[in-house]
């Protein structure tokens, strides 16, 4: 790790592989009801969306080329933290299918040091999206991001990072470079990588439950882990998902689109294609960022453009003078196979497993249909955020997923042109998202009486 102030400290802890054995019995929630309304999509005009492709086109180009060691001065989460005076400590999770992943914890703030806490903080562990990292959570500033403004509120904070982006691109035995490092799906994040990185929290927080938040491909693998192996729902004290993603059956990118039509089913294009790197931080990225993104740059409608293709339509609340720092911490790289798998949601129109194709599922599923995840295991009670102009996450979609689970409380967004990135980086993120969040997951604390500090 490079540029580390000597005032504060790393600690790096090296962890084996986990071999938690958990049982629970499920308890019952009380369903909350939720108001639906149905709102057609925000739709953009036809050669502002062909003209953002091209962009687009042209600026992945450009990330592909010149591929470096994504270990090599890239992690900047630890310095970004280190530099606004927060302590940081790294630690080293093993999966069971031997996959090493980088998480980071804030424990504490400097705003409370005069404080004198002995009691036990309340741990919140906070999951990125899909070629996202950590650094999704800080890059906004102490002041607006909610790592810092949850550490300010007196909470041990913890950040994941999912198999194969810019801090957790290694395996024990298999090297990144090949394609069977790459042989995996969010459905593999969610079961294995989520459930190790929760359980190693907890573990070192020495706390058997936290509050959970999350963010797109985040709110994904934490459906699929407690549906999947739902006595991980005992581990969960509050769940705050911000633009979640299960079905898509009203996903409106123009990509999915294209894409489910080629990759949405198996076949031979589809496995061509999967099990492949797509998009980690590359050499010519950190350059054409500053010349691009800065402000001041007369190009600086590109990156913004981008972010407005990909997650809605419009960057009246985006925080502009983030776009240097968006830009040279995403993509972090990912599978193929994750985005095949979420073309598959897309064309069948259900949240289930990897579709292999007929004879592979019924080899892997003993059945020719993958399986669907059964969201009804997840009792415990689902805080969803959720808005109007999300390209990946529609409201239909939303409040239909609502209908499905146990307990759902939904948060529609006020602001129509509010977007898939603005949840992240909105110049007013603190105010419409972070302060709701925290005062729910103080307000459930108080109420369950946990004895803990804030």
């Amino acid at each position: 790790m490079r540029n580390i102030k000597s005032c504060h400290y790393i600690m790096r802890i090296k962890m084996q592989q986990p071999t938690t054995t958990a049982t629970a019995t499920a308890t019952t929630r009380q369903t909350t009801t939720a108001t639906i309304r149905r709102v057609s999509n925000n739709s953009s005009n036809y050669n502002n969306k062909m003209f953002h492709m091209l962009v687009l086109a042209l600026l992945l180009l450009q990330l592909m080329s010149g591929q470096i060691d994504p270990v090599d001065g890239l992690k900047v989460t630890a310095t970004l933290i280190t530099n606004h005076n927060y302590p940081v400590e790294e630690h080293t999770v093993h999966t069971p299918d031997d996959y090493i992943l980088t998480i980071y914890r804030i424990p504490t703030s400097p705003k409370r040091q005069q404080l004198n806490e002995t009691q036990q903080k309340p741990v919140v562990f906070l999951q990125h999206g899909i070629l996202c990292a950590s650094d999704d959570w800080i890059i906004n500033g102490p002041e607006t991001s909610l790592a810092y403004m949850f550490a300010d509120a007196g909470y041990d904070v913890w950040l994941g990072n999912a198999r194969g982006n810019t801090y957790s691109r290694q395996h024990k035995h298999i090297h990144p470079d090949t394609s069977d490092f790459w042989k995996f799906s969010w459905h593999e994040i969610g079961v294995y990588d989520l459930a190790a990185m929760l359980d190693y929290a907890l573990d070192v927080s020495n706390s058997t439950s936290l509050h959970f938040v999350a963010h797109s491909q985040g709110t994904t693998t934490y459906f699929v882990l407690m549906s999947s192996l739902p006595w991980y729902n005992d581990k969960v004290r509050s769940v705050h998902l911000l633009a979640p993603i299960a079905y898509m059956r009203n996903h409106s990118f123009i990509l999915s689109k294209l894409g489910g039509i080629f990759l949405g089913s198996p076949s031979f294009l589809s496995w061509v294609l999967g099990n492949m790197e797509l998009l980690p931080i590359t050499s010519i990225q950190k350059i054409m960022c500053e010349h691009v993104c800065s402000v001041g740059s007369m190009l600086k409608f590109l990156c913004s453009g981008l972010l407005d293709f990909i997650g809605g339509w419009g960057t009246r609340h985006l925080n502009h003078t983030l776009l240097t720092d968006v830009c040279e911490t995403h993509p972090a790289g990912a599978s193929t196979t994750q985005i095949i798998h979420y073309l598959q949601l897309y064309t069948s129109g259900d949240f289930r497993q990897y579709d292999h194709g007929k004879e592979k599922n019924e080899i892997i599923y003993r059945q020719a249909e993958p399986p669907s995840y059964n969201v009804q295991n997840i009792n415990s009670c689902v805080n969803m955020y959720y808005s109007d102009n999300d390209y990946m996450s529609a409201v239909e979609d939303v409040e239909y997923l609502a209908t499905l689970l146990p307990c759902a409380d939904l948060y529609r967004v006020p602001y129509k042109d509010w977007n898939h990135y603005d949840f992240l980086w909105s110049v007013n993120v603190k105010e419409v998202i972070n302060n709701r969040i925290i005062d729910k997951m103080h307000s459930y604390d108080i109420e369950h009486d946990t004895g803990m500090s804030f």
